[in-house]
């Protein structure tokens, strides 16, 4: 089901202070599972089926900005039963709903890096609620209705209030991903297939998550995760049961799937709805130095030279290899993408493994096994800093 409103106000108000205040909706539904297209290969669906479930209707509506941000917003839910699930989704579903991505699906077997870039903004008040990113694995490929091969359902969830809870962790501390997030193997339930449960242990959304992490531990520690399994797609939202109101808005997020990237947010060129704005530092708000990713990040900050402040790296980073053994020396060289007028002053470096260095040439070599996000600082002589990563699996 499809429909939409054309620009004006917001169909809720919310106070009239929300997370999107001071932006104009360009493309809005309140309709049960409306779907916007945003970005260049996600949808945002206005998922009610938890109210749907009970009869009852829910004051939700979901808008696509025209800073190329979206996302979606509701009033107190006052009826019981399964939750809401509002969300935006890249790939497919087990029973046939599609964004259209050319991403997934694809066999468990040839994914080598599946990761997620996120700058989401969050106000909710009452109940239980949580963010929770999901995908499923099928024996059969997504396409079409294929929910009788579904084998295993993972939620990964992001944050979550305090009525949100699995009990005990099965496996606390199960695993840690590329980026440093610490991931608790939370609850396993039977559904009519495996839903398994993982949560980010210090309950705060991170602006990276490296999902091999995960499909690495269900193959090695849970098992029935062969290769030959269908990845479905990703999904990221809220959900939420009775007594809760909030409001979400993306400004960013992407879905990188063995070095190809999908984009979606105010911080990204697929953004839709309009320009996408200067882009901020990897957090979105514009508001510090943080040193995450090189291509910018959500935010559209005014462009002051803090931090990660421009859209592209003033200056990247290329390795001899990305793939390497244990004692293997790797080279890395530097290109100067500044433009015109501007020129680098200085590059710091940071291998990942209590390394730095600093200049226009290094090599390196790591000790042990693992996955190390190289990052390379340039400043120029305007004062603007942003930095380049890529990642090296040493094995």
């Amino acid at each position: 089901m499809r429909a939409s409103v054309a620009a004006g106000a917001s169909a809720l108000a919310l106070g009239g202070s929300g997370i999107a205040a001071g932006q104009s909706v360009v493309e809005e539904t309140c309709e049960s599972f409306g779907e916007i297209p945003v970005g260049d290969e996600f949808l945002l669906i206005n998922n009610d089926w938890g109210t749907q479930d009970q009869g009852a209707d829910i004051d939700m509506c979901a808008s696509l900005y025209d800073d190329g941000s979206y996302g979606y917003e509701w009033e107190t839910r006052t009826a019981g039963g399964d939750p809401n699930y509002p969300q935006s989704l890249i790939g497919t579903k087990p029973w046939g709903d599609d964004s259209g991505s050319s991403l997934f699906p694809l066999r468990r077997g040839d994914v080598d890096e599946l990761e997620l870039e996120l700058d989401v903004d969050l106000n909710i008040s009452g109940g239980e609620w949580n963010l929770a990113e999901e995908w499923w694995l099928t024996s059969e490929r997504p396409g079409s209705n294929v929910e009788g091969s579904i084998t295993h359902e993972v939620m990964l969830v992001l944050e979550w209030g305090p009525q949100h809870d699995h009990g005990a962790p099965i496996d606390a501390n199960a695993t840690t991903d590329a980026y440093g997030n610490v991931i608790d193997y939370w609850a396993n339930y039977q559904i009519g297939w495996d839903f398994h449960i993982f949560r980010i242990a210090a309950n705060q959304t991170p602006s990276q998550v490296d999902l091999t992490a995960v499909m690495d531990y269900m193959t090695e520690r849970i098992g029935g995760v062969s290769g030959d399994l269908w990845v479905s797609g990703i999904e990221v939202g809220n959900e939420y049961w009775e007594g809760v109101s909030g409001e979400t808005t993306f400004d960013r997020f992407d879905v990188t799937v063995n070095g190809q990237t999908a984009t979606s947010g105010s911080g990204s060129d697929g953004g839709g709805g309009g320009d996408s704005g200067d882009a901020g530092d990897s957090n979105g708000d514009g508001s510090d130095g943080d040193t995450s990713d090189g291509n910018g990040g959500s935010g559209g900050d005014d462009g002051s030279n803090e931090g990660d402040s421009s859209a592209d790296p003033n200056a990247e980073l290329d390795p001899s290899t990305t793939s390497a053994s244990v004692g293997e020396r790797i080279t890395f060289g530097v290109t100067d993408t500044t433009g015109n007028d501007t020129w680098i002053d200085s590059l710091e470096w940071d291998f990942d493994d209590g390394t730095t260095a600093s200049g226009w040439w290094n090599a390196h070599t790591y000790e042990s096994a693992g996955t190390y996000t190289v990052a390379l600082m340039g400043t120029d002589n305007e004062g603007m800093t942003t930095t380049h990563e890529v990642t090296i699996t040493v094995s």
